[in-house]
């Protein structure tokens, strides 16, 4: 298995503590979905070079406001995607199978005018800055994405949903389907894959984690497929922890808070929560965890030192 143990139980945990309040508040689920949606844009177009921030964001998506010194090309990028966000959505609930029309709808909403060729496979040879591969002549892309797409359905490796969307969405840049937005296009559906399976909530990737992220791509190029399907549990985790944070109670603490119920300092709490070691999540810039998730760390530091070396 690809995944780290330790972060699965986590994550099935928290999973099928959020199911325990299913049907979740409709009140809740409206304001995480804005929020998220929200931030998911910033972050995926942040990544793909977008200059705007957050809050010119949201202007773009709740106010249609163009902002004074950027392009259509990045006012654009930013009205599409909730789009396209919506299009996932729908997509699942009519259960989820992906075909290879959905994949050039979604990259039509991305791109939708942007690119000419917003919907269509690319029809020339690319070079991606810093890979370690080249991606297939454009003779290969739609059958390779076809092929893809069966391995998908048949899942042969039987890999667990984390597993199969993290592996799908790497396949997929590497095949680099289109001239522009295959990043976007495979973190979207990345997310259709999660949500078929049962995380029914936007998984983002941060673009303050943009570095990690395109390191991670990277040895999974080389073979290391387990440090980017790490990468994506974490994030999976990190959407978890905030349905939570938003239904339970008591509510999360901040690393300075939780290292009075620790030896440890905040330092070194905020370390544990990089590695994953804990499951503290970002809100914002800052790390939080609940005292149930510190208790159950301790728990098992304690378990280790009292067993006989």
């Amino acid at each position: 298995m690809s995944i780290n143990a330790r972060i699965h139980r986590r994550i099935l945990e928290k999973k099928k503590r959020l199911d325990m309040y299913r049907p979740l508040p409709s009140v809740v689920v409206a304001r995480l979905r804005n929020e998220l949606m929200i931030e998911y844009t910033y972050d995926s177009n942040a990544i793909e070079g977008n200059t705007l921030t957050l809050h010119e964001t949201r202007l773009v998506i709740e106010e249609g406001i163009t902002i004074g010194g950027k392009s259509l090309k990045e006012y654009l990028g930013a009205r599409n995607h909730p789009e396209a966000i919506k299009f996932v959505e729908k997509l699942v609930k009519k259960g989820g199978k992906i075909d290879e029309k959905d994949i050039l709808c979604l990259h039509e909403l991305i791109l939708h005018g942007i690119d000419e060729t917003a919907g269509e496979y690319r029809t020339s040879g690319v070079k991606i800055a810093g890979a370690t591969f080249a991606p297939p002549p454009s003779k290969d892309v739609r059958p390779m994405t076809l092929e893809l797409l069966r391995w998908l359905r048949d899942n042969p490796d039987e890999l667990i949903p984390i597993e199969l969307a993290a592996v799908f969405h790497h396949r997929f840049v590497q095949i680099h389907p289109f001239t522009e937005g295959n990043g976007r296009v495979g973190r979207l559906l990345m997310n259709a894959i999660l949500m078929k399976h049962g995380y029914t909530f936007i998984t983002n990737i941060s673009y303050r984690d943009r570095v990690k992220y395109l390191k991670t791509l990277q040895d999974a190029d080389t073979g290391n497929i387990s440090s980017f399907v790490n990468f994506i549990a974490r994030n999976v985790e990190r959407s978890l922890d905030i349905y939570l944070h938003a239904l339970e109670e008591p509510k999360a603490l901040s690393l300075a808070e939780a290292s009075k119920y620790t030896p440890y300092s905040q330092e070194y709490l905020s370390l544990l929560a990089r590695k994953g070691a804990i499951g503290a999540f970002k809100l914002g810039r800052n790390w939080y965890v609940t005292k149930d998730e510190l208790d159950r760390y301790m728990k098992s530091i304690n378990s280790k030192r009292s067993r006989p070396s």
